[in-house]
């Protein structure tokens, strides 16, 4: 399920989650509906989110979306199996927050995003590389590089645990 495209489109953290865990819920509603069991298929559904500037907003969401998402599928759902209840997201960083004209402080942006990723729990943060491969920098290359070790060297919590 992707909010990623609905927040690049305009809209705000808050609905780019609605509307990403409502599509999720539907899912599962849908695959429930089928005579599927919540903890045959939850453990394989995963999300994809946008990060953007605003650091502690998007911490906040992602937060939010992975208590929603384990309460609901808690109460709601009836899930018993402890990788049900988690929020497994991927971020991918804004292309929006991005210039041309400013290709250093492009760096800095990325960062920010990422760090907001990895701090709100998601399983896997990534770097527009489309984009870095167009920035005319002498640290072009160790940029984005440097980016994508921190973060996959960063301590991983459970996506669920509050």
């Amino acid at each position: 399920m992707s909010g990623y495209h609905i927040r690049e489109a305009g809209s705000t953290a808050a609905q780019e989650l609605a509307f990403t865990l409502a599509n999720g819920f539907a899912y599962v509603e849908a695959a429930c509906a089928s005579g599927l069991a919540v903890d045959e298929f939850a453990p394989r559904l995963s999300f994809f989110f946008n990060a953007h500037m605003d650091f502690f907003e998007e911490i906040a969401k992602y937060r939010a979306a992975r208590r929603i998402w384990a309460r609901w599928m808690r109460d709601r759902y009836g899930a018993t199996n402890p990788r049900s209840l988690q929020l497994r997201f991927h971020t991918q960083t804004a292309g929006v927050s991005l210039t041309a004209q400013q290709p250093e402080v492009n760096l800095v942006r990325v960062a920010i995003e990422a760090l907001a990723g990895v701090l709100g729990g998601t399983t896997e943060p990534a770097q527009p590389t489309r984009s870095t491969r167009r920035w005319r920098s002498p640290h072009r290359a160790r940029g984005p590089a440097g980016l994508a070790h921190t973060s996959r060297s960063s301590p991983r919590s459970p996506a669920w645990s509050m």
